[in-house]
């Protein structure tokens, strides 16, 4: 649950339509519907009535729209809060998974640096379990990865999810159109990580699916790993919001899994008892640009 499926909650329901919540919020009507079932999925209540032609809330929804009200204008006073930008000092050690760096890292910076210019950033760029390791052990302070720490430790907020699939080359004949957990066992693999050291939905599925590769070869970047699959050595596990165009040109096939494994999500992870403020609004940051439509050469379709 993050703060645009709420943002998109609160205006269906004030404007009575996901069409005019689309316009509102500068998305396509099918992400407004997507992010309204992720939120349904995630609290397990259902918050339209479906049976109606308009964004009609059920009872349910209709008791959590004040709530929803109340996040919408806390965000609003937050940011109003920290627009004195020479106000906010600090140095952060900041910790990013590989598919963060490649998507919205940039536009983070950009917002750092434009509103918080005395805001000084180091980014490490790691694997999920690594980051995991290092915020144990205080060596990073923030973190957006996959990593599932212990909440009497960590405050893990949710903040984006990802599809990720199997992909080959489509000249590699011996794959199967559908992809089984013991198929993909038999098959030569380019994975970022051992299976163990996997985090978070990938990890869920390796483990209650009893994957284990007999042909794998660890590469620890997506872009290594695609790049070995394009050119017909194996299957590589990849986000497909940045191998589309390369899945559209037939460069690499999607494969499709029996069973399909979960999104992988993304949190945004700080100590429970960190005092320093310059956390909470990175946090704050990553969901405002998350929440921000995306144009330009480095758009990618809206969740």
């Amino acid at each position: 649950m993050n703060y645009r499926q709420i943002e998109t909650f609160y205006w269906a329901a004030r404007l009575g339509s996901f069409a005019q919540a689309a316009a509102r919020l500068n998305a396509t009507q099918s992400a407004i519907s997507m992010r309204i079932q992720e939120l349904e999925a995630r609290i397990g209540v259902q918050l339209f009535d479906r049976s109606q032609r308009t964004a009609r809330l059920t009872p349910q929804g209709t008791l959590l729209m004040s709530h929803a009200e109340e996040i919408l204008l806390a965000s609003d006073r937050f940011l109003h809060a920290a627009a004195e930008k020479e106000e906010i000092v600090g140095y952060v050690r900041l910790g990013v998974a590989e598919i963060v760096a490649l998507t919205w890292l940039p536009r983070l910076i950009r917002f750092v640096r434009e509103n918080y210019p005395r805001l000084q950033l180091e980014i490490e760029v790691s694997l999920s379990h690594l980051i995991e390791e290092k915020l144990y052990a205080g060596t990073l302070d923030v973190a957006f990865a996959a990593c599932e720490m212990s909440p009497s430790r960590f405050v893990s907020t949710p903040i984006e999810t990802i599809q990720f699939a199997w992909m080959c080359s489509p000249d590699l004949a011996a794959v199967p159109e559908v992809l089984t957990p013991k198929r993909l066992s038999e098959l030569p693999v380019f994975a970022t990580s051992r299976e163990w050291q996997f985090r978070g939905s990938t990890l869920t599925w390796l483990t209650t699916n009893d994957v284990h590769f007999r042909n794998v070869t660890i590469c620890n970047t997506f872009r290594t790993a695609a790049s070995l699959a394009i050119a017909g050595l194996g299957l590589a596990y990849l986000p497909e919001q940045l191998y589309r165009a390369e899945i559209e040109t037939g460069r690499l096939r999607r494969l499709r899994s029996d069973p399909e494994p979960s999104p992988l999500q993304i949190y945004a992870i700080r100590p429970l008892n960190a005092a320093a403020p310059t956390h909470l609004l990175l946090e704050k940051a990553a969901e405002t640009i998350l929440a921000e439509p995306v144009v330009g050469a480095n758009a990618v379709a809206d969740k």
